[in-house]
């Protein structure tokens, strides 16, 4: 091999290696979006049952 090929074959690996760190760091992010949107689904769900709850002893009472 030349060293031409050599380095064409370093640019490959270092193009491939940065690929897999964005696919890696894009995968972490959309699970951290994930879990912030679950998180936010529960703490609605939550407040929602306890406004039901108070306005029905609101009722009562």
């Amino acid at each position: 091999m030349t060293d031409d090929d050599s380095g064409a074959q370093d640019r490959r690996e270092t193009k491939a290696a940065r690929h897999l760190e964005r696919a890696r760091a894009g995968g972490e992010a959309r699970a951290d979006y994930d879990a912030t949107q679950q998180a936010t689904e529960d703490k609605t769900v939550r407040l929602k049952a306890l406004r039901l709850a108070k306005e029905k002893a609101d009722k009562k009472g």
